[in-house]
């Protein structure tokens, strides 16, 4: 009786293994992609290939002095990006209030344009390369079937992979401290 109770324990270690090592090969495609895009996430801030530097816009004492949104989309729309001419094309609105400057961010292309929070004037013109790496990192970049439906299984997947894989390290480590217990 213990020789086939330990043959299907055997057996039932080896099929784990087998499946740990395939969610393994998948999830690592996965893993890739997602931790490189990660990492230059991390680093958008010190990197100005990835995100512009913000601009510096002229000062003001209150909010009554800053720019409406309208000026701030119509200085946006005046540069002649085509991704960016009408109210549709714009994703959001973002205020930097330490340095007076809207960011107008782009739906498509990920482009950014800095206007002048006192003025109204263009400051500069770039590309947002973080959220397209936030789009490829979340899967959206692809199809909002990946994002909606493949990364919650990817999420699972990896979450099978981490138990199976702590389940195949411990087993062996436990079997021997309590062999060891029994023989002393």
């Amino acid at each position: 009786m213990q020789a086939s109770v330990t043959g299907y324990n055997w057996f039932m270690f080896r099929r784990l293994r087998t499946i740990h090592k395939w969610i393994g090969v998948v999830a690592a495609l996965f893993l890739v992609l997602i931790s490189a895009t990660g990492f230059l996430l991390a680093i958008k801030d010190r990197a100005n290939a990835i995100r512009p530097s913000t601009q510096k816009g002229q000062k003001v004492t209150g909010l009554a002095q800053v720019v409406s949104l309208d000026v701030a989309a119509n200085a946006a729309f005046a540069v002649g990006l085509p991704e960016l001419k009408t109210l549709e094309d714009i994703d959001r609105f973002e205020y930097n209030t330490s340095k007076n400057v809207f960011k107008v961010l782009s739906t498509k292309a990920y482009h950014e344009v800095q206007v002048d929070g006192a003025t109204g004037k263009v400051l500069s013109v770039g590309t947002r390369n973080d959220q397209m790496f936030e789009d490829i990192h979340d899967l959206s970049f692809f199809n909002d079937f990946l994002h909606d439906w493949w990364l919650p299984v990817v999420a699972v997947g990896l979450f099978c992979l981490a138990f199976s894989g702590l389940w195949i390290f411990f087993v062996p480590v436990v079997r021997r401290w309590k062999y060891n217990r029994t023989k002393a």
